[in-house]
């Protein structure tokens, strides 16, 4: 009887030990797998007519980790969240992350960190200081937007006069023409339009304010709560994203696409 105790014994602390060791693991997803993710031409992040740029490129550094395909489609940005909501791809990039969203969304890790200043210009090339403490002391200057982008609701809930466009680029020439005094995007995002979009004695004109509107803020996967298998894609996602940046390939990537490395 000593004997089978003995076996029984081992045999449950076996079990145990089993148990205990896959409740580390991640859940499987399915091999070779397709995932379609949206979003907008967005250079130097992301480019439609390119063959190769930085969130493509980490895409398929954390498909190979996940061993999935990430497809990516470029639409509006708008048009992007639609197909996330109705569940026509998993997920939407590179948004910041509010608490509106959050109610909707879910949300990787950070893929990346960047600042958002606010860009102004001045004919001249002086670039007198534009100080402010809150949101609601910009309210003498006329600000650019995006429609549906993070600061909205923050802007309009600080009574600002804003001027909303559809693009990165057309906020730039209404800053170059005068229309508005300030406009905020991604650091890197404004200085590769600026000097896509002008020669280079008009690019120098422009600045930034000391003050960002978001400083060291994630950007971010954004995913739909509703997707098939979404929350296991999602912890498979962010541990593959943390093995690329861990082992060296993030900081390749940003380097070869010309980023600064930060994360």
């Amino acid at each position: 009887m000593t004997f089978f105790r003995e076996i029984g014994l081992a045999a449950a602390l076996l079990l145990f030990a089993q148990t205990h060791a896959n409740a580390h693991e991640l859940p499987p997803v399915h091999a070779g797998e397709t995932l379609v993710i949206v979003t907008n031409d967005y250079p130097p992040y992301a480019r439609a007519n390119a063959p190769q740029s930085f969130l493509p490129d980490l895409f398929d550094a954390i498909g190979r980790e996940m061993n999935v395909h990430f497809e990516f489609d470029f639409k509006p940005w708008k048009r992007g969240e639609q197909d996330v909501e109705n569940l026509e791809a998993w997920g939407t990039l590179p948004y910041r992350r509010t608490e509106e969203r959050t109610r909707k969304f879910n949300f990787s890790d950070a893929l990346y960190i960047e600042d958002s200043p606010f860009f102004a210009y001045n004919a001249q090339g002086a670039k007198p200081e534009i100080r402010y403490e809150t949101l609601a002391d910009l309210h003498s200057y006329r600000l650019g937007g995006i429609q549906g982008y993070y600061y909205q609701p923050w802007f309009d809930e600080a009574g600002l006069n804003v001027e909303y466009a559809l693009s990165e680029e057309q906020n730039f020439r209404m800053l170059h023409m005068g229309r508005i005094d300030l406009f905020s995007t991604a650091r890197s995002v404004g200085w590769h339009v600026i000097r896509r979009l002008f020669p280079p004695e008009e690019a120098e004109k422009f600045y930034t304010i000391e003050k960002p509107l978001l400083e060291g803020a994630g950007l971010y996967l954004m995913t739909s709560k509703d997707y098939p298998n979404g929350d296991e894609l999602l912890e498979h996602f962010n541990a593959a994203l943390a093995k690329v940046k861990q082992n060296g390939t993030f900081e390749s990537l940003m380097n070869r696409h010309g980023l600064a490395v930060n994360y």
